[in-house]
Protein backbone atom coordinates (compact mmCIF):
# COMPACT_ATOMS: atom_id res chain seq x y z
CA UNK A 1 0.00 0.00 0.00
CA UNK A 2 0.51 3.76 -0.40
CA UNK A 3 0.32 6.23 1.90
CA UNK A 4 0.06 9.31 -0.83
CA UNK A 5 3.65 8.69 -2.81
CA UNK A 6 4.85 6.39 -0.02
CA UNK A 7 5.09 2.66 -0.33
CA UNK A 8 4.35 0.88 2.70
CA UNK A 9 5.97 -3.13 1.62
CA UNK A 10 7.54 -5.60 3.49
CA UNK A 11 11.00 -7.20 2.78
CA UNK A 12 11.33 -9.58 -0.25
CA UNK A 13 10.11 -13.20 0.40
CA UNK A 14 12.09 -16.21 0.82
CA UNK A 15 10.15 -17.43 -2.14
CA UNK A 16 8.35 -15.66 -5.07
CA UNK A 17 4.67 -14.89 -3.97
CA UNK A 18 1.34 -14.61 -6.21
CA UNK A 19 -1.83 -13.06 -4.52
CA UNK A 20 -4.65 -12.36 -6.86
CA UNK A 21 -8.13 -10.99 -5.65
CA UNK A 22 -10.43 -7.80 -6.24
CA UNK A 23 -10.18 -4.41 -4.82
CA UNK A 24 -12.41 -1.29 -4.64
CA UNK A 25 -10.83 2.04 -4.63
CA UNK A 26 -11.99 5.52 -3.97
CA UNK A 27 -10.42 8.84 -4.64
CA UNK A 28 -10.55 12.47 -5.55
CA UNK A 29 -11.91 13.01 -9.29
CA UNK A 30 -9.30 14.85 -9.93
CA UNK A 31 -6.55 17.31 -7.67
CA UNK A 32 -8.80 19.75 -5.39
CA UNK A 33 -12.26 17.94 -6.56
CA UNK A 34 -14.94 17.78 -3.70
CA UNK A 35 -16.16 14.95 -6.59
CA UNK A 36 -14.62 10.97 -6.07
CA UNK A 37 -14.24 8.22 -8.83
CA UNK A 38 -14.96 5.24 -7.15
CA UNK A 39 -14.36 1.62 -8.99
CA UNK A 40 -13.74 -2.06 -8.66
CA UNK A 41 -11.23 -3.63 -10.35
CA UNK A 42 -9.21 -7.66 -10.15
CA UNK A 43 -6.32 -6.71 -7.88
CA UNK A 44 -2.14 -8.57 -8.62
CA UNK A 45 0.64 -8.57 -6.47
CA UNK A 46 3.82 -10.59 -7.31
CA UNK A 47 7.00 -10.00 -5.16
CA UNK A 48 9.88 -12.38 -5.85
CA UNK A 49 13.02 -12.72 -3.78
CA UNK A 50 15.72 -10.56 -6.12
CA UNK A 51 12.92 -7.57 -4.65
CA UNK A 52 11.24 -6.84 -7.97
CA UNK A 53 7.32 -6.52 -7.35
CA UNK A 54 4.10 -5.39 -9.36
CA UNK A 55 1.09 -4.58 -7.77
CA UNK A 56 -2.80 -2.32 -8.49
CA UNK A 57 -1.74 -1.19 -5.27
CA UNK A 58 2.15 -0.15 -6.18
CA UNK A 59 2.57 -0.22 -10.08
CA UNK A 60 6.07 -2.06 -10.82
CA UNK A 61 9.03 -1.76 -9.38
CA UNK A 62 12.20 -3.12 -7.73
CA UNK A 63 13.41 -2.87 -4.09
CA UNK A 64 17.19 -3.08 -4.41
CA UNK A 65 18.06 -3.91 -0.72
CA UNK A 66 18.65 -7.65 -1.28
CA UNK A 67 20.71 -6.73 -4.09
CA UNK A 68 23.48 -4.92 -2.20
CA UNK A 69 22.64 -5.11 1.42
CA UNK A 70 22.97 -8.03 3.89
CA UNK A 71 20.72 -10.28 5.76
CA UNK A 72 19.72 -8.04 8.68
CA UNK A 73 20.16 -4.73 6.23
CA UNK A 74 17.11 -6.36 4.06
CA UNK A 75 15.67 -6.12 7.00
CA UNK A 76 15.78 -2.94 8.34
CA UNK A 77 15.83 -0.81 4.38
CA UNK A 78 13.79 -0.94 1.86
CA UNK A 79 14.71 1.16 -1.26
CA UNK A 80 15.07 0.96 -5.17
CA UNK A 81 12.57 2.45 -7.86
CA UNK A 82 8.79 2.41 -9.13
CA UNK A 83 6.60 3.06 -12.10
CA UNK A 84 2.97 4.07 -11.31
CA UNK A 85 -0.06 5.62 -13.09
CA UNK A 86 -0.94 9.50 -12.38
CA UNK A 87 -4.79 10.11 -12.87
CA UNK A 88 -5.50 13.34 -14.98
CA UNK A 89 -8.50 15.64 -14.47
CA UNK A 90 -11.88 14.79 -16.15
CA UNK A 91 -13.00 16.78 -19.39
CA UNK A 92 -16.39 16.95 -17.03
CA UNK A 93 -14.25 18.70 -14.34
CA UNK A 94 -12.44 21.03 -16.71
CA UNK A 95 -13.30 24.43 -16.32
CA UNK A 96 -14.33 25.94 -19.68
CA UNK A 97 -11.01 27.46 -21.43
CA UNK A 98 -8.21 25.51 -19.35
CA UNK A 99 -5.99 23.41 -20.04
CA UNK A 100 -6.67 19.69 -18.96
CA UNK A 101 -4.20 17.61 -17.16
CA UNK A 102 -4.11 13.87 -18.82
CA UNK A 103 -3.39 10.85 -17.14
CA UNK A 104 0.80 9.85 -17.00
CA UNK A 105 3.14 7.59 -15.70
CA UNK A 106 5.18 8.86 -12.96
CA UNK A 107 8.53 6.94 -12.00
CA UNK A 108 9.65 7.15 -8.13
CA UNK A 109 12.98 6.73 -5.87
CA UNK A 110 12.24 5.67 -2.57
CA UNK A 111 13.77 4.52 0.71
CA UNK A 112 12.14 3.21 3.77
CA UNK A 113 14.27 2.57 6.98
CA UNK A 114 13.25 0.23 10.08
CA UNK A 115 14.60 3.38 12.54
CA UNK A 116 12.98 1.92 15.67
CA UNK A 117 11.25 -1.88 16.33
CA UNK A 118 7.86 0.24 16.18
CA UNK A 119 8.86 3.33 13.67
CA UNK A 120 9.26 3.38 9.91
CA UNK A 121 10.93 6.51 8.24
CA UNK A 122 9.50 7.18 4.83
CA UNK A 123 10.89 9.20 1.48
CA UNK A 124 9.89 9.41 -2.01
CA UNK A 125 11.01 11.43 -4.27
CA UNK A 126 8.71 11.19 -7.60
CA UNK A 127 8.91 12.69 -11.05
CA UNK A 128 7.21 13.02 -14.36
CA UNK A 129 4.25 14.95 -14.07
CA UNK A 130 3.08 18.36 -15.80
CA UNK A 131 3.17 19.50 -19.54
CA UNK A 132 6.76 18.74 -20.14
CA UNK A 133 7.21 15.92 -17.72
CA UNK A 134 9.28 17.99 -15.20
CA UNK A 135 7.46 17.97 -12.10
CA UNK A 136 8.85 16.55 -8.77
CA UNK A 137 7.59 16.16 -5.65
CA UNK A 138 9.31 15.42 -2.53
CA UNK A 139 7.59 12.97 0.11
CA UNK A 140 8.71 12.21 3.50
CA UNK A 141 6.76 9.99 6.22
CA UNK A 142 6.80 8.39 9.11
CA UNK A 143 4.64 4.81 10.14
CA UNK A 144 4.33 3.01 13.14
CA UNK A 145 2.03 -0.07 14.05
CA UNK A 146 -0.31 -0.62 16.71
CA UNK A 147 -1.21 -3.87 17.10
CA UNK A 148 -4.75 -5.27 17.84
CA UNK A 149 -4.80 -9.14 18.43
CA UNK A 150 -2.76 -10.86 15.80
CA UNK A 151 -3.37 -8.17 13.59
CA UNK A 152 -1.06 -4.98 13.11
CA UNK A 153 -2.53 -1.34 12.50
CA UNK A 154 -0.35 0.92 10.37
CA UNK A 155 -0.64 4.68 11.29
CA UNK A 156 1.38 6.99 9.01
CA UNK A 157 1.85 10.77 8.74
CA UNK A 158 3.39 12.44 5.72
CA UNK A 159 4.07 15.78 4.06
CA UNK A 160 4.99 16.99 0.60
CA UNK A 161 7.07 19.33 -1.51
CA UNK A 162 6.64 19.98 -4.92
CA UNK A 163 8.31 21.77 -8.15
CA UNK A 164 6.55 24.75 -9.95
CA UNK A 165 5.91 22.19 -12.81
CA UNK A 166 3.91 19.78 -10.63
CA UNK A 167 2.02 22.14 -8.85
CA UNK A 168 0.71 23.78 -12.21
CA UNK A 169 0.14 20.23 -13.56
CA UNK A 170 -2.50 19.95 -10.77
CA UNK A 171 -3.40 23.51 -9.52
CA UNK A 172 -2.41 25.59 -11.99
CA UNK A 173 -4.20 27.94 -14.54
CA UNK A 174 -1.90 29.83 -17.71
CA UNK A 175 -2.27 33.53 -18.57
CA UNK A 176 -3.37 32.08 -22.08
CA UNK A 177 -6.56 30.21 -20.32
CA UNK A 178 -7.57 32.78 -18.26
CA UNK A 179 -7.51 35.25 -21.20
CA UNK A 180 -9.31 33.06 -23.26
CA UNK A 181 -12.68 32.69 -19.99
CA UNK A 182 -10.90 30.49 -17.70
CA UNK A 183 -10.48 31.03 -14.10
CA UNK A 184 -8.26 33.30 -12.93
CA UNK A 185 -4.25 33.35 -13.66
CA UNK A 186 -2.88 30.72 -10.97
CA UNK A 187 0.97 30.16 -11.44
CA UNK A 188 2.53 28.74 -8.33
CA UNK A 189 6.55 28.60 -7.57
CA UNK A 190 7.35 25.02 -5.53
CA UNK A 191 6.12 24.91 -2.04
CA UNK A 192 4.70 22.33 0.23
CA UNK A 193 1.83 20.66 -1.39
CA UNK A 194 -0.23 18.72 1.53
CA UNK A 195 0.18 16.78 4.66
CA UNK A 196 -2.07 13.57 5.24
CA UNK A 197 -2.39 10.99 7.73
CA UNK A 198 -3.52 7.00 6.75
CA UNK A 199 -4.40 4.41 8.71
CA UNK A 200 -3.63 1.24 6.74
CA UNK A 201 -4.51 -2.72 8.09
CA UNK A 202 -4.26 -6.32 6.98
CA UNK A 203 -6.01 -9.30 8.72
CA UNK A 204 -5.23 -12.99 7.65
CA UNK A 205 -8.19 -14.91 7.67
CA UNK A 206 -5.76 -17.84 7.03
CA UNK A 207 -2.60 -18.55 5.59
CA UNK A 208 -4.27 -18.38 2.01
CA UNK A 209 -6.69 -15.78 2.36
CA UNK A 210 -6.56 -11.83 3.87
CA UNK A 211 -8.28 -8.66 3.75
CA UNK A 212 -5.76 -5.41 3.31
CA UNK A 213 -7.29 -1.72 2.94
CA UNK A 214 -5.77 1.82 3.75
CA UNK A 215 -7.84 4.89 4.33
CA UNK A 216 -5.62 8.15 3.45
CA UNK A 217 -6.75 11.99 4.35
CA UNK A 218 -5.08 14.32 2.69
CA UNK A 219 -4.93 18.36 3.24
CA UNK A 220 -3.68 20.69 0.48
CA UNK A 221 -1.28 23.12 1.51
CA UNK A 222 -0.35 26.54 0.13
CA UNK A 223 -0.57 27.62 -3.63
CA UNK A 224 -2.86 24.02 -4.12
CA UNK A 225 -5.28 25.05 -1.33
CA UNK A 226 -5.34 28.37 -3.03
CA UNK A 227 -5.74 27.40 -6.44
CA UNK A 228 -8.86 28.41 -8.29
CA UNK A 229 -9.68 24.63 -9.78
CA UNK A 230 -9.34 23.58 -5.89
CA UNK A 231 -12.90 22.91 -4.56
CA UNK A 232 -11.72 21.29 -1.07
CA UNK A 233 -8.65 21.39 0.87
CA UNK A 234 -9.26 17.82 2.11
CA UNK A 235 -8.88 14.88 -0.54
CA UNK A 236 -9.62 11.59 1.19
CA UNK A 237 -8.97 8.23 -0.56
CA UNK A 238 -9.77 4.56 0.52
CA UNK A 239 -8.49 1.23 -0.97
CA UNK A 240 -9.92 -2.44 0.23
CA UNK A 241 -8.44 -5.73 -0.86
CA UNK A 242 -9.44 -9.28 -1.14
CA UNK A 243 -6.45 -11.40 -1.51
CA UNK A 244 -6.04 -15.33 -2.30
CA UNK A 245 -2.62 -16.26 -2.60
CA UNK A 246 -1.73 -19.03 -4.92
Amino acid sequence: MAAGTLLLIDAPPAQTTLSLGGTTRAWPTAPGASQEDRILLPALDYTTPAGFFTSTDDGIGWNLAPQFMDTQGVKEWQWGARLWPQWGRPRRLTPPATDRSGTQVLGELFANVQALPFLLLQSGLSGGSGRHHNGTQLEMGATTGVPIGDDLIGISLAASYANAAQLRHGFGVSPASAARGGPRAWQPSRGWQDWSEAVSWEHKFSADWSVSGQWLGARLLGAAAGSPLTQTRFQPSFTLSLWRRL
